[in-house]
């Protein structure tokens, strides 16, 4: 999750941001916690 957000971070609005790792993110693969993790910022509309 952490270089997932640094590999992000030179697109995103200024701000803090707080995610939370839950059991079930342990089930899923890489790919798929990639896409939701975008998905999430792209709802948030915190791109630039």
């Amino acid at each position: 999750m952490r270089a997932l957000f640094r590999e992000h971070s030179n697109t995103l609005k200024d701000g803090s941001y707080i995610f939370v790792a839950k059991v079930g993110l342990f089930d899923s693969s890489h790919e798929k916690f990639q896409n939701d993790f975008l998905k999430v910022l792209k709802n948030a509309k915190t791109f630039t």
